[in-house]
């Protein structure tokens, strides 16, 4: 067991190193460099001024050495200054939009479980039903449709055509001054379509995955065993199968 454990922890630290090296060296292929953001801010900055900004962030060391100084700083949570007008930590600006997007995370993961589960076991045990047919084609568009794309063409319809929806925020101007219901309703429409968009795919993916993996288990002999033995269907299925 102990082995087990210690080859998947050094598993981890090798994946974990190679992506802060992927993530590193695709940064540095971007055209141009972070002072370039200065410049275009302040066209007036000098050339020792982008010198001493690079000598801050150590953009002026060699390749290996501005790794390690990142890496250094990833690990301490230090992600350095936003060069916006207001100057604040990085990390301050993270905090502040963290809880609503691991919210979003979250409500997305419980509509993925909630939806693709029962769709994707249904579908195995309707197979080649129309119901069958129509899942599987959502599910292609789920996989093709880009989730950017997704989300404009809700946030057109819903958002500006039949203006059901908020598209933008977390709440609304006159949050403050609704009920605690109010509160709760006026934040749930706020997060209908961000949760959807984020869901779509994953949705799309789990109902393909337990459709498959239930097609399997009801080739078992134990299934044709259960159902040899009168066993209702539901319960062949939900309480055997599943």
């Amino acid at each position: 067991m102990l082995q087990f454990i210690l080859k998947r922890a050094f598993e981890f630290t090798i994946t974990l190193f190679g992506i802060t090296v992927i993530s590193f060296f695709i940064l540095h292929l971007a055209p141009g460099k972070p002072t370039d953001v200065l410049e275009a801010m302040n066209p007036k900055i000098t050339p020792e001024a982008r010198e001493q900004l690079e000598k801050l962030y150590g953009l002026d060391k060699p390749i290996y050495e501005q790794y390690l100084l990142w890496l250094k700083r990833m690990i301490k949570l230090d992600f350095g200054r936003s060069f916006t007008t207001d100057r604040r930590p990085v990390w301050d600006k993270i905090k502040e939009r963290l809880p609503v997007t691991v919210g979003i995370n979250l409500l997305s993961m419980a509509l993925i479980f909630l939806i693709a589960i029962p769709v994707g076991v249904s579908s195995a045990v309707k197979q080649y039903s129309l119901y069958d047919k129509i899942t599987t084609v959502l599910v292609f568009v789920g996989f093709a449709i880009p989730s950017f794309w997704l989300a404009l063409l809700l946030m057109m319809l819903f958002g500006v055509q039949l203006n059901l929806l908020p598209i933008s925020g977390i709440h609304s101007m006159n949050y403050e001054n609704l009920s605690t219901f109010g509160k709760v309703i006026d934040t749930a429409k706020h997060l209908i379509l961000p949760v959807f968009v984020s869901a779509f795919g994953g949705i799309a993916g789990l109902s393909r995955y337990m459709r498959s993996s239930m097609l399997e288990v009801l080739r078992q002999d134990y299934i044709t065993t259960a159902r040899a033995k009168g066993l209702p269907e539901t319960k062949v299925i939900y309480k055997h199968a599943l």
